[in-house]
């Protein structure tokens, strides 16, 4: 009886720590995000609108070919939220890289879908249609064989090399991807929760040719892990089996990302923490939240840090490469129920065509 009453102390006694750390990095946690709300107009003022989609734009499912969509070409359970979000991505994708190519039409453009997966969103791209007749090619790249496979065999039946190519390449390798495309093709990147920091990739990839890119992130807590080599003898593989090293951050991607994160959490004198410990702390909020919370009180939290993330993304492309950008949301992607539906949206000399991208604005 002794033992199990001893037992039974020392655990409440360690859940009682537990929930004072736990009450502590709460506390810490909102202290950070009030400090950068109150100190930047940029954030304040900058509300995330829903992409709306005119009925005239909007993809009818029953249709088109069924192996175009993500719910019975993808296997994916008839009627589930899954597979309803997953549609209304994909035609989120559909009517951006659309309106891109209205405003500035090429003659040949390749997409390049960087982490595809099985492909939900890139078999889509290559076989819907597009209002102008512009020969369209879809680039699935991924480094995972096993997911690739899938896209290929999804696709083999309905698109010709011609309109989709696989390639199984690690997104960090900018150049070997480039390399890829034909001379005469202009270039969009999309990208469809590409965990962590692969999503900063596409980006990166994105602006190496001039590029626009369409980026739904995910997982941001992944991209804190710095890639290691695999050898230390050979500073230059790693081990790309693991998840957390394809999702972890190359060499040349640092966080923050933005002068304007960079300037808040250095002029930031509320939380006593390192800087990299504030945005590692926003990170980790951003996609998980922290807990023991009411889910309503953890969304809303982690919907705050994440507007702050992708922002911060975004705004490094605008710093540096003199991009135009818009951060939007995708329909039926409430932040506090579901916190994938983030759109990333940027490019050389396109502030007109985002301007004019249909949006509700619920927050």
């Amino acid at each position: 009886q002794r033992s199990s009453l001893h037992e039974t102390t020392n655990g409440a006694e360690e859940q009682s720590r537990w929930q004072r750390r736990t009450e502590k990095r709460r506390q810490r946690t909102e202290e950070l995000l009030n400090s950068i709300e109150l100190q930047s107009e940029k954030l304040n003022n900058l509300k995330i609108p829903t992409l709306g989609i005119p009925q005239s734009s909007a993809i009818d499912w029953d249709e088109i070919d069924p192996e175009l969509d993500p719910i019975r070409g993808g296997k994916l359970r008839q009627g589930s939220q899954r597979g309803l979000r997953k549609r209304a991505q994909v035609e989120a994708f559909h009517f951006v890289v659309s309106a891109i190519l209205n405003a500035q039409p090429p003659s040949d453009v390749t997409i390049i879908d960087a982490g595809c997966g099985a492909g939900n969103l890139g078999v889509s791209l290559a076989g819907l249609s597009y209002s102008s007749s512009i020969n369209i090619k879809v680039l699935a790249v991924d480094v995972n064989e096993h997911a690739l496979a899938r896209l290929s065999n999804r696709a083999d039946a309905i698109l010709s090399p011609a309109k989709l190519e696989t390639f199984c390449a690690d997104l960090a390798n900018y150049d070997l991807i480039l390399s890829k495309i034909p001379p005469n093709h202009s270039v969009i990147v999309v990208s469809l929760h590409a965990c962590g920091a692969a999503s900063d990739m596409a980006m990166n990839l994105a602006i190496r040719c001039n590029a626009p890119f369409i980026l739904c992130p995910c997982c941001t807590a992944k991209s804190l892990t710095k890639r290691s080599p695999s050898n230390t003898e050979e500073r230059t593989t790693f081990d790309l089996s693991a998840s957390f090293q394809r999702s972890g951050a190359s060499a040349d991607i640092e966080y923050p990302r933005s002068k304007w994160l960079m300037g808040k959490l250095h002029d930031n004198g509320v939380v006593n923490m390192a800087l990299e410990d504030k945005y590692t702390l926003l990170a980790k909020v951003a996609d998980i939240g922290i807990g023991p919370q009411t889910l309503s009180q953890q969304r809303q939290q982690q919907a705050r840090a994440k507007k702050i993330v992708e922002l911060d993304r975004l705004l490094a492309a605008s710093e540096e490469h003199g991009y135009d950008v818009r951060l939007m949301r995708i329909r039926d992607h409430d932040p506090l129920v579901y916190s994938k539906g983030d759109l990333l949206i940027g490019g050389k000399d396109i502030a007109e065509t985002l301007i004019n991208l249909p949006g509700e604005e619920i927050q």
